[in-house]
């Protein structure tokens, strides 16, 4: 057989393969997965494997696939910068670009070539956007990782309208494809733009976030998330009804073990937190502050002293880890953080957002005498036993390297 004869062969060979992957689009309309399945050899049947909506290829065929698929659409792609088709052959060649799109991508989704392509047919409605989101979300079953499908999503709902989007599937996306791939930045990324555009799921990802870092103990990414998180609730002067910590029991705990007593058998129905506010915010002024903001203050300050606490028990779990001590000096650091912005009047009361802390802020914060405050005054002091490497810490990050300066 000479080289012309084997590249025909071949070429028929690959064509039979994307037939059968496109049959396999359009008998299935519910694909949730698609697989590389390692093969090296030919079995005289077809590479193409369905089964219970998951969708694979044998690898011994994949890249002589892929390969074939990318040189129709590379030349499509100069063929049409060339001449206009009419309306009829542009939808048969939709048509056809869709089988060679389809095979590309999930094979090497990282081709932006490739998705201009499908945004082009988008907006030409040769393709669904519903469909679109299901293909992208198959994309992400094999490359969890892929930017491209991330951004085509994004890209889909500019056409939809907010309360049209089904936000939690979208976070069930996100956390699939974070689960199967550690510090995947380009899925928590989507996950923060969700949240951006959906804070009604505040709540919800309080939870799920727990969950998450109770289970990938070693992937940072999951508790800078968290951090945003937390941050974008008090942005939003958001607190919940969280029955798992009655009374505020973790930032009871917390001042506890900084040696202050807060009994909640103290607390009224009508003033619930009111002696952890005289703790935390002694003397505030409240004129310029609304409730929403306090309960917001201690809810989120709440969620931070619980987040400390479940740093020390992963550590005593699984050891020492950089995530733990780095996301418990995070929340701690929240904490304070909060408690200064509100005593020294540079947090916002009433509104529902927070702008980020200017030089002047920063240089009025610092300036905050930490030997006023009782709390930060054994924050300090419960901290600084914790290692002279935290001790620095506290010192840049807390602001308490001035008032040690000044006791010496």
């Amino acid at each position: 057989m000479n080289e012309m004869d084997a590249n025909n062969e071949k070429k028929v060979l690959c064509e039979k393969i994307i037939r059968d992957i496109n049959a396999v689009f359009l008998k299935d309309a519910d694909l949730t997965s698609f697989e590389i399945i390692p093969k090296e050899t030919n079995c005289n049947k077809s590479p193409v494997v369905h089964v219970e909506h998951n969708l694979g290829l044998e690898s011994w065929c994949a890249q002589h696939v892929y390969d074939h698929a990318h040189r129709t659409l590379i030349s499509h792609r100069r063929q049409t910068t060339q001449q206009q088709l009419r309306t009829l052959q542009q939808q048969q060649q939709s048509d056809s670009l869709a089988k060679y799109l389809n095979v590309a991508l999930l094979i090497n989704p990282d081709v932006t070539t490739f998705w201009h392509i499908r945004r082009q047919l988008v907006q030409k409605n040769r393709l669904s956007i519903n469909k679109e989101l299901q293909f992208s979300a198959l994309v992400l079953s094999i490359k969890p990782k892929s930017n491209e499908a991330f951004a085509y999503r994004r890209w889909l709902y500019s056409f939809q309208s907010a309360d049209a989007i089904d936000w939690p599937h979208e976070i069930s996306i996100c956390e699939r494809a974070a689960d199967r791939s550690a510090s995947n930045y380009h899925a928590w990324s989507h996950r923060q733009w969700v949240l951006q555009n959906a804070p009604c799921l505040l709540q919800s990802e309080m939870m799920r976030t727990e969950k998450f870092m109770r289970k990938h103990i070693s992937d940072y990414s999951s508790y800078h998330y968290r951090q945003v998180l937390l941050n974008r609730a008090y942005e939003l002067c958001f607190y919940g009804a969280d029955e798992s910590q009655p009374q505020l029991a973790s930032l009871r705990d917390l001042l506890a073990q900084y040696e202050f007593n807060c009994d909640a058998t103290d607390e009224t129905v009508n003033e619930p937190g009111e002696s952890l506010l005289q703790l935390l915010l002694p003397n505030l002024n409240r004129s310029g502050i609304s409730e929403q903001r306090l309960r917001s203050f201690l809810y989120c300050c709440n969620v931070a002293a619980s987040d400390m606490r479940l740093c020390v028990e992963q550590r005593a779990l699984y050891g020492g880890r950089d995530c733990f001590e780095l996301h418990r000096r995070a929340s701690l650091k929240f904490i304070v953080e909060q408690c200064v912005r509100l005593l020294t009047g540079l947090a916002s009361g009433s509104g529902r957002y927070l702008p980020p802390a200017s030089g002047a802020q920063v240089s009025e914060l610092r300036k905050f005498d930490c030997e006023s405050h009782p709390f930060l005054v054994a924050v300090r002091r419960v901290e600084f036993e914790l290692g002279d490497k935290h001790r620095r810490w506290c010192n840049m990050h807390l602001n308490f390297g001035q008032q040690e300066q000044a006791s010496n």
